[in-house]
């Protein structure tokens, strides 16, 4: 399709991000990724996945916690069905980026589709892996204006045997002074975040 092409072409993954940037209003011709949905394979001992890239990052959470495993990211556009091919291609992450990176740290292999309908492959299924040109990198946060993501292999994290996510009100400083009584206690947070203004003092 991509090779028959001579216009404009719009990938479309679940479309939560549509807003940013800026994209072709009338595009020739529109790819959506909806039906790359599948978790082609899953390493539990190499902690590794590969993945189509219109998978809804919900549905492989769900297919990787039986073995207790996770693609450890949180982004917000996650409830509304967010793809593994649209977070890498719009860069979309959430507080747990602190502790265990964004998905261009998580994304040890990918299947890019380029205009003239060229697949390139870079990467591979386990971690230490340096071979080829690092496209991961090259189409993270590209927002979809080099080429279409096809696959992607990701690396998993343990699932935490609980979690829970606290919020409370704090000033400037007072949000400092917890965060280091937080630091020095005996739990682990993934994340702290301060949502304000500081000129507001609150």
């Amino acid at each position: 399709m991509l090779r028959d092409n001579h216009g404009t072409v719009l990938f479309r993954g679940a479309g939560t991000k549509m807003g940013w940037a800026g994209r072709p209003m009338e595009p020739d011709l529109m790819l959506e990724s909806g039906g790359l949905h599948r978790l082609l394979a899953h390493n539990p001992a190499d902690m590794t996945a590969v993945v189509e890239a219109g998978m809804p990052l919900n549905d492989l959470q769900s297919a990787l916690a039986g073995e207790r495993q996770w693609l450890a990211l949180d982004p917000p556009t996650q409830t509304a069905g967010a793809t593994i091919g649209g977070l890498l291609a719009t860069g979309d992450s959430g507080p747990r980026r602190l502790r265990y990176g964004a998905m261009r740290d998580l994304v040890i292999g990918v299947t890019l589709v380029f205009a003239d309908g060229t697949v390139a492959r870079a990467g591979g299924q386990v971690i230490k892996n340096v071979a080829g040109y690092d496209l991961t990198k090259l189409s993270y946060g590209s927002l979809g204006t080099l080429a279409m993501v096809a696959e992607v292999v990701v690396r998993l994290h343990p699932r935490p045997e609980a979690g829970a996510s606290v919020v409370v009100p704090a000033s400037v400083p007072a949000a400092a002074a917890t965060t280091l009584e937080l630091l020095a206690s005996p739990l682990e947070p993934s994340a702290v975040d301060w949502m304000g203004d500081p000129r507001d003092g609150g």
